[in-house]
């Protein structure tokens, strides 16, 4: 079940918002900061000045934070403010030819839009 959006019962709205911001405020706005500011911190010491995580050429670490990065980015949950390096690194990632071809494939397959965004 959707906790917030269109798809939870007007009615219950009030409800299902209380408890989702609730449980965000709790659990999730003090470590996305603690991961967020890790991450920024990384991209700002890159080796050899590069704009990747491990220095000047994408590696698998790249490829696996560009997931949980992209969706936290999707959901508006990094503030442009306290870390644009990375969201300039998560957008180089997005543009990348084989993220765009994966997205393309991603679509041809399932027949819908690929989209971050929940709810």
């Amino acid at each position: 079940m959707v906790l917030k959006g269109n798809q939870t019962p007007y009615l219950l709205r009030p409800i299902t918002y209380a408890i989702s911001d609730k449980v965000d405020s709790l659990f999730f706005k003090g470590e996305n900061a603690n991961h967020f500011s890790f991450l920024e911190g990384q991209l700002a010491s890159s080796p050899d000045g590069g704009e990747f995580l491990c220095g000047k050429e994408l590696t698998a670490a790249d490829i696996l934070m560009s997931f949980p990065v992209s969706a936290a980015k999707g959901t508006g949950n990094i503030d442009p403010a306290k870390y644009p390096k990375l969201l300039a690194y998560i957008d180089k990632l997005e543009n990348m030819p084989m993220a765009k071809q994966a997205v393309q494939k991603i679509e041809s397959v399932t027949g819908e839009k690929y989209s971050l965004r929940s709810g």
